[in-house]
């Protein structure tokens, strides 16, 4: 007997339909509210741990683990830490660029407005505009960062011997390299050979994407090319600085603090490579150079909550 019209339009419908995407285990879910009422009652390092656990199990659904990761990212910062609190952002940005996770998360709106403001004190503003929309009210709490002018390169430089250059390698090679401190004196080496259009090419690549604000992966391969020509002209300072603050920017802390070091140092009129100098230090561990830093920035450097909050840390205000 043939089934009736609407029966066998019913079950077509049945069969067609998306299936339900899995539903989060409720062992995690307990761990969710196990870490939101620890954070409520003021308890943010038990409130990391049962977080953190809590977003493990929610990887394979974007919008539960971008509110999840919301809270960890506040309990990190309550819990004054730091590094942890960027990492979780960094996590952040992935899951709104791939999936648009955050900007659909079902997070009271006090709590996005309460991340906004630690995201406002604790991420450079050059980050946040460069990350998606959904960040962007953070990035607007802090004032448009200025230009940066590479500076001249100073007159005379003293000689000393030219580290290896660079070899030829694959990007991630490039990145990974640790470049060799220099020396206590902070001298130039002998000038290498000139630029080549290629590598003049790079360092304007590098400024145009810096001047820009681009996405994470593009700041990553501005820093990568930046430190090529930078290590394989170490008297070039215009390149030195570029790779400083491609490195400030992509939280290569201890390499930015290598390349804005190189040669003569900063000059006072720079006063944002000077503070991108001192939270690079700060965050290497040299304190005492992160202050001294600090305080040649400060008279000229423009202020924010970012600025404000690390000034603060820095020196101990």
């Amino acid at each position: 007997m043939k089934r009736p019209l609407l029966t066998r339009l019913a079950l077509l419908l049945l069969l067609t339909a998306p299936l339900p995407l899995r539903a989060v285990d409720p062992f995690y879910l307990d761990l969710l509210r196990d870490g939101i009422h620890a954070y409520d009652r003021g308890e943010p390092a038990a409130a990391q741990r049962s977080l953190r656990f809590a977003c493990f199990g929610m990887l394979d659904e974007p919008k539960p683990l971008a509110a999840c990761l919301a809270r960890l990212a506040l309990a990190q910062e309550k819990a004054g830490d730091l590094a942890g609190f960027r990492e979780t952002f960094t996590r952040l940005v992935e899951i709104e660029e791939r999936f648009q996770g955050y900007s659909q998360a079902d997070l009271p709106p006090e709590l996005r407005t309460a991340l906004e403001q630690k995201l406002a004190a604790h991420i450079p503003a050059s980050t946040l505009q460069s990350s998606p929309a959904a960040f962007k009210p953070a990035a607007a709490k802090q004032p448009p960062r200025p230009s940066t002018s590479p500076p001249a390169s100073p007159s005379q430089p003293a000689p000393s011997s030219q580290p290896a250059k660079m070899p030829d390698g694959t990007p991630s090679q490039a990145i990974e390299r640790r470049p060799t401190p220099p020396p206590a004196a902070a001298a130039l080496p002998q000038p290498s050979a000139p630029l080549t259009d290629a590598e003049k090419g790079k360092l304007e690549a590098v400024r145009k994407q810096l001047a820009e604000t681009g996405k994470a992966k593009e700041l990553r391969q501005a820093f990568q090319w930046a430190q090529e020509v930078a290590d394989a002209h170490p008297e070039e300072m215009a390149a030195q600085r570029l790779a400083g603050e491609a490195a400030y920017r992509v939280s290569r802390w201890s390499d930015a603090a290598i390349y804005l070091q190189r040669g003569d140092g900063l000059p006072d009129n720079e006063p944002e490579l000077l503070f991108y100098l001192a939270v690079s230090l700060y965050e290497s561990g040299d304190t005492p150079g992160a202050a001294a830093a600090l305080r040649r920035a400060l008279p000229n450097l423009q202020r924010s909550p970012y600025v404000d909050a690390y000034t603060r840390k820095i020196l101990a205000q």
